[in-house]
C-alpha cells in the first residue's frame, strides 16, 4: 500500500473521488446515491486502488468540517451511555 500520494495527483483527482465515494452520503442524508467502492472508483480513473483509498483519506480529513466529528463522538456517547442501576441485556458476564 502506498503511505504517500503526490501532492499534484491529490489536487488533481480529490474532487472526483469525493464526488464518486460511499463517504459523501455522511453528508447528504436521504440521497439515493449509492457511491462507489475505492476498487470502483479506482477503475474509473485509472488509478490504484490505494491511491484512491489516500485521496479518499486525506480528502476525508479536509472536507469535513472538525465539528461534524465532535458532533459524531457526543451523539455516541450520548447513544451508548448506561443509566446507572441498569443491567444492558447485550452485557456479556
Amino acid at each position: 500500500m502506498s503511505r504517500f500520494i503526490a501532492k499534484d495527483v491529490y489536487e488533481r483527482f480529490k474532487d472526483q473521488v469525493w464526488r464518486l465515494t460511499n463517504a459523501k452520503q455522511r453528508l447528504e442524508p436521504g440521497k439515493t446515491f449509492r457511491g462507489l467502492s475505492d476498487r470502483e472508483i479506482a477503475l474509473q480513473l485509472d488509478l490504484t486502488e490505494e491511491e484512491v483509498i489516500e485521496i479518499r483519506c486525506i480528502a476525508d480529513k479536509e472536507m469535513i468540517p472538525l465539528e461534524e466529528f465532535i458532533k459524531a463522538d457526543d451523539v455516541k456517547e450520548k447513544r451508548f451511555k448506561r443509566v446507572p442501576g441498569q443491567v444492558q441485556k447485550n452485557n456479556l458476564q
